[in-house]
């Protein structure tokens, strides 16, 4: 029974016992089940701050491997994902200097300080990028470090901008310190530099130091006559806040003189304001110097050493724009040709080397000397313009070639011509003076040699043709040429039977200029082709319109110069003409003068030929003033001969001039053409070309040459003045009836 109670005992134990392991079985298993639940979550939040950070970063292992990488910084690194990166040595993507830091860094993190470094790894596809990491130990409970957290930014761009901008600023500071040039930035009114190159040291000759302690150290070395315009400048460039370039002079501290180029930009901020002047100064003086020479080279006469023409003009030309009175004096060696040719090139030079010194010590020493070629030299002498002071200056010249130049009787007697013309009386251009100068040396060798003359009314003439000449493509272009109209009348009755067109040249400064002036210079110079066409032009516009008017028995003459005849176009001229205004051709009658018609007789005929098939009449001007050859009459069989006003003028007091005008006329008359006496001025001139039967006159007497629209009335009223119809002002069968073919 003892045994029964004692096994029954002991199972009861082992029942407890087991009951009481279960128990606490249970309750280890809810233990670990909390902390797994913490330690999860603890990883999730892990996980999720790795993840939400944008550097890099790591969870490291005492010994440097990785044990977690966020995926961001898995993604910085290149990588498919943070696990490809897990149990890596962080230490093996470091190599040289950086791994050495990395290593340091490491090693202070585990010693429980932060630490931090920058260097550059390869990706694990080997592309090189900058870190700035830092390293933060993570302690247990009782400060051990178990594991270390990195974080490492990307600074890669960062760094390639800096190496950039450190490369520049090398390479800037290399230029500065090596390159003639100051790169400057200025306070927006040139107050304080922001920055001087070390350049100014080889340009100015002082530091930049000195420029910073004081600002204006570069503006006490420029020279004094150019500081206010170089001062002036900088005040311009900071009112407009515009660009501005200026050249100056400076005495550098070292003596030496030099030319310095300064150019100056304005820089705006957003609102339009000036922040800051920058610019650049370079030193020119080798460029001054070549340009020195190059002047030197073509404002110099090589012979002489003296001014050459073009330096004589640059220096005209200056004076002319400043309002400088001065005389200009040409001297032109007496027969130097002669001398030339008989001394020989080599001694002739010696000899106007000889006389270029001897104008110069003549001269006053302002004179500005010139030697314009061969034995030509001329003299400006500035701010004088009274005539006895240069004729004293002129004469004292002639004096001493004779003496000065001949240093030994050996050497030739010289002798020089002096012309002179003066500023502003002989022209206010430098062109008018050379050429009043050149005139007035034609007189003064024409005057015997071995003289002067001062430019005078005849130069003045032939420089107001110059200048007309110059004037004639504007006056053409810019319609300054006008016509004027004279009546040409039927003797007995007074009645216009037609018109002479007289060209006038209405000058914008010098009014209506005659033809006397411009008809020659027109001929010279080809224009009279132009304007002839236009005067024909205009003509027949004109004879149309009195034509629209009722006028229809009207006629018109217009002259046609020897210079037109010799163009084959004026057929074609004439013939366009007609045609675009409707005039019938035998109211249009061209007059040519005999000079013109014996130029070249065989192409006037021809030309007159071709006019003739036209229908145009004919007339032959000036008769009795040129060759007066019956011969020409038969040849060229013109509609109508006009009697010069020569003739004219003596009729009523010379016997022997009227008989030769009766024997014009009748003679005239007898060969089919009509006679129209021009130049009448007076009532007996009038009644002996009536009694003579001449067929038209014309002259001051009747209407002087007037614009259009006064030539009707002025006939009018001299109709009425002789008594006559004035109504009865144009016959109707006055220049034919035939109409113009189309």
């Amino acid at each position: 029974m003892h045994q029964a109670a004692s096994e029954a005992a002991t199972t009861l134990r082992l029942a407890l016992s087991t009951a009481a392991g279960v128990a606490g079985l249970a309750a280890v298993r809810r233990k670990l089940s909390s902390d797994y639940a913490q330690r999860r979550a603890a990883m999730a939040l892990a996980k999720g701050l790795l993840n939400t950070n944008r550097d890099c970063l790591k969870v490291l292992a005492t010994d440097g491997t990785m044990l977690r990488v966020s995926e961001h910084g898995a993604a910085l690194m290149e990588a498919e994902s943070p696990e490809q990166l897990a149990g890596a040595d962080w230490l093996s993507f470091w190599s040289g200097d950086d791994r050495t830091a990395a290593q340091n860094a490491l090693t202070g993190a585990l010693g429980g300080a932060s630490t931090s470094f920058t260097g550059s790894c390869a990706t694990t596809k080997g592309r090189t990028k900058w870190w700035n990491s830092t390293l933060t130990p993570v302690t247990a409970g009782d400060g051990t470090v178990v594991a270390l957290l990195c974080a490492s930014e990307d600074v890669t761009q960062q760094c390639e901008l800096l190496k950039r901008l450190r490369e520049r600023d090398e390479l800037m500071h290399e230029m500065e310190s090596h390159v003639r040039l100051v790169f400057y930035s200025y306070s927006s009114h040139f107050e304080h530099f922001h920055h001087v190159s070390a350049g100014v040291e080889r340009v100015f000759g002082i530091t930049s130091q000195a420029l910073r302690s004081k600002p204006s150290a570069w503006l006490d070395l420029v020279l004094p006559e150019d500081v206010e315009p170089l001062l002036a400048e900088m005040r311009r460039i900071a009112s407009e806040a515009a660009e501005g370039r200026f050249e100056y002079r400076i005495r550098r501290p070292d003596g030496c003189l030099r030319w310095i180029r300064s150019t100056a930009y304005p820089v705006r901020d957003e609102s339009g304001n000036v922040v800051r002047i920058v610019g650049v100064s370079e030193d020119i003086t080798l460029e001054q110097e070549r340009l020195a020479a190059l002047d030197r080279l073509a404002y110099t006469d090589g012979l002489t050493g003296l001014a050459n023409r073009s330096a004589l003009v640059r220096r005209m030309k200056a004076l002319c724009r400043q309002n400088v009175a001065f005389g200009l004096m040409f001297i032109d060696l007496d027969r130097f040709k002669v001398l030339n040719d008989t001394l020989g090139h080599t001694a002739a030079d010696r000899l106007l080397k000889d006389i270029a010194k001897v104008i110069q010590g003549a001269l006053p020493p302002d004179a500005c000397v010139a030697r314009l070629g061969g034995d030509e030299f001329a003299v400006i002498v500035s701010g004088e313009s009274d005539k006895a002071t240069l004729a004293t200056l002129a004469q004292s010249l002639l004096n001493v070639f004779s003496g000065d130049v001949r240093k030994d009787h050996a050497a030739p007697f010289v002798t020089a011509s002096i012309s002179i013309s003066l500023y502003p009386e002989h022209g206010r251009d430098h062109e008018v003076l050379l050429t009043s100068a050149d005139i007035a040396m034609y007189a003064a060798k024409k005057g015997g040699r071995n003289g002067f003359r001062f430019a005078d009314q005849a130069s003045s003439d032939v420089l107001g043709d110059f200048e007309l000449e110059r004037s004639l493509p504007a006056a053409l272009a810019s319609q300054q040429f006008v016509l004027h109209f004279q009546g040409i009348h039927e003797p007995g009755s007074l009645a216009v039977k037609g018109v002479e067109a007289l060209v006038r040249w209405n000058h914008p400064t010098r009014g209506m200029v005659g033809p006397c002036s411009f008809i020659p210079i027109l001929e010279e110079s080809g224009f009279i082709v132009e304007v002839g066409a236009w005067v024909m032009d205009a003509a027949l516009a004109q004879l149309a319109i009195w034509h629209s008017a009722g006028r229809k028995g009207l006629c018109m003459s217009v002259n046609v110069s020897a210079r037109q005849l010799r163009d084959d176009a004026i057929v074609a001229i004439v013939d366009e003409a007609l045609r675009r205004h409707k005039v019938p051709p035998r109211c249009l009658e061209i007059e040519l003068t005999e000079s013109a018609l014996m130029e070249n007789p065989s192409l006037a005929q021809a030309t007159l030929m071709a006019l003739k098939r036209l229908g145009v009449r004919i007339a032959i001007d000036d008769f009795g003033t040129g060759y007066s050859s019956l011969r020409y009459l038969a040849d060229f069989s013109p509609d109508t001969v006009k009697i010069d006003r020569s003739f004219t003028a003596r009729l009523g007091h010379d016997a022997a001039t009227a008989s030769i005008v009766r024997g014009i006329i009748q003679m005239s008359h007898e060969l089919g053409m009509q006679v129209t006496a021009e130049g009448v001025e007076t009532e007996k001139q009038l009644q002996t070309l009536r009694d003579a039967r001449c067929d038209h006159v014309q002259g001051y007497f009747l209407t002087k040459p007037m614009n259009a629209d006064h030539l009707v009335e002025a006939c009018r009223s001299v109709m009425k003045q002789h008594g006559q119809n004035g109504e009865s002002l144009l016959a109707e069968n006055g220049c034919g009836s035939g109409d113009y073919h189309k």
